[in-house]
């Protein structure tokens, strides 16, 4: 499942579902694919896709603030 962001409003022509600017949703690779070629048409531009893969920062762990002398 791929996360996507819309920058422009559109409707899926397989689903008939409205997205909306702004609006977050999962979609499948496949299907995030076959939406973009058929958005291509009109220009695209109409999402983009989000990187869940960025590490994420551990809250748990003490960061160091400590000064350093010199």
């Amino acid at each position: 499942m791929e996360k996507i962001k819309i920058l422009k409003a559109f409707t899926d022509i397989r689903t008939k579902q409205l997205y909306r600017v702004g609006q977050e949703v999962e979609v499948a690779e496949e299907r995030v694919k076959e939406i973009e070629d058929n958005l291509e048409t009109f220009g695209g531009g109409y999402f983009e896709v989000l990187d869940d893969t960025k590490p994420k920062v551990d809250e748990t762990k003490p960061k160091n603030t400590a000064k350093k002398k010199g």
